[in-house]
């Protein structure tokens, strides 16, 4: 199950005061953060956690995953004025980025097994090409809680392997990838949206 909130409309000052509800960890990680848009964005991923997960106390494996002890297991990601959580039963990794049209072709020739590579020169919308592998190679390394330190060459997202475990799909100016234990069956909707109030 993947979560979603979008937060065009929200300004932190306007709700700094939900920190209340959330651990003391993730209030000392708001507080850390310096820019507004990056404090809201890591307030509703705490509130994400403390809907889909519950009460449970987190901590972090050795490349810093979070987990939830005697809980689901669940993987979060944030980006622009979107943050996500994907929740199961079995090891999950998510991951949601905005489409850039930074030089991303540097980065792909760099870090993308050469089918990853050749799929995105193909493709006739090269920037979401590279946000879609991008974002499976994220998931997939959370999914494995090895983190991005692994050899991103080594992997190729694109094939059929890998591909029956991951699901991406755009959202506005996004892009949304998840990878399940388990083999995704295609056919079902798996993203559902929330807004700020159903996460209190």
């Amino acid at each position: 199950m993947i979560r979603c909130i979008l937060l065009d409309d929200i300004r932190y000052e306007d709700v700094k005061n939900l920190a209340r509800l959330l651990p003391p960890e993730r209030r000392n990680k708001i507080d850390r953060l310096r820019f507004d848009e990056d404090k809201l964005l890591s307030l509703a991923a705490g509130l994400l956690i403390r809907r889909e997960v519950g009460e449970y106390p987190l901590q972090t494996n050795e490349h810093g995953k979070p987990y939830a002890v005697g809980g689901k297991c669940f993987s979060v990601s944030h980006s622009g004025r979107c943050a996500v959580i994907a929740v199961d039963d079995h090891e999950i990794g998510v991951d949601v980025e905005k489409l850039s049209e930074k030089d991303y072709m540097k980065i792909a020739e760099r870090f993308f097994h050469p089918n990853e590579l050749r799929y995105v020169k193909n493709a006739e919308q090269s920037a979401g090409a590279f946000t879609r592998i991008w974002t499976r190679k994220e998931a997939y390394l959370k999914q494995r809680g090895i983190g991005i330190a692994a050899d991103l060459r080594a992997f190729d997202t694109t094939s059929d392997d890998l591909s029956r475990h991951i699901m991406s799909c755009d959202l506005e100016s996004y892009v949304i990838s998840v990878c399940t234990a388990e083999e995704i069956d295609p056919t079902e909707q798996y993203i559902s949206f929330a807004e700020l109030k159903e996460l209190l």
